[in-house]
């Protein structure tokens, strides 16, 4: 694997978006420290100066359809929970892509997909995993690192690779076998629990029940109907 660190960038996520036309298959950009990393939907990624693993992938598909590319997801955040469960951690997964101890969530993930036709032509992987860092912002909701789970201290040129290899060989393996491996680990699964409609803002009791295969959140309510959200149209 090609591995690229940086000391110091803006955003290892961004500037592969920009030069990815120029990068090789599972090229991989880290960084010691972000100024400006980025987290989904615009949210900004908080990672102290070289506590933390920050980096980013680029992955040129071959034959996978366009349809299925919320596989890259499942699969990326699969391959993050295998790195943690090498650490003695058992992560889960709040949908669609963050990475959970207990109710505490100690990993980011953020995708963008490039479509031609009616197959997935290339995606870049931006992941920011918690290791060292043990105190937060305020503002950053619910953080937990490696090191406050385990007391340990960890080396990030040396996780790097052991990450990487968990994350592509899920990505190496997407089948059949993904998506039921990826419902598994999902957070609250079947859990009763309270959500909002982003849209309405209309609370309900219910829980979480699958995912779609275009990636949409399913929710069965205490009256039995179905609910399917999109990324960004339920709170919880």
């Amino acid at each position: 694997m090609k591995i690229k660190w940086h000391n110091t960038i803006e955003s290892t996520f961004s500037g592969m978006e920009i030069a990815k036309n120029q990068l090789a298959d599972k090229e991989v950009w880290a960084a010691r420290f972000q100024t400006a990393g980025r987290g989904q939907k615009g949210n900004t990624w908080c990672s102290a100066n070289g506590e933390n693993l920050t980096f980013s992938i680029y992955l040129r598909h071959r034959g996978l359809e366009a349809r299925n590319q919320f596989a890259v997801c499942q699969a990326v955040s699969l391959g993050v929970c295998r790195y943690l469960v090498t650490k003695g951690v058992d992560a889960s997964i709040k949908w669609p892509n963050d990475i959970y101890v207990g109710d505490r969530k100690i990993c980011g993930i953020l995708i963008s997909n490039t479509v031609s036709g009616a197959l997935l032509k290339d995606s870049v992987a931006g992941i920011g995993i918690n290791l060292n860092q043990i105190g937060f912002p305020d503002w950053v909701p619910n953080p937990v690192s490696l090191k406050l789970i385990t007391g340990n201290d960890y080396v990030i040129e040396d996780e790097l690779p052991l990450a990487l290899n968990e994350i592509f060989a899920e990505y190496d393996a997407i089948g059949d076998s993904t998506a039921p491996d990826y419902l598994r680990r999902l957070y609250l699964k079947d859990t009763p629990h309270i959500f909002t409609d982003a849209a309405s803002r209309e609370q309900f009791e219910g829980s979480i029940n699958g995912v779609a295969t275009d990636g949409r959140l399913s929710i069965i309510d205490k009256e039995c109907t179905h609910r399917l959200f999109a990324f960004k149209e339920v709170i919880y």
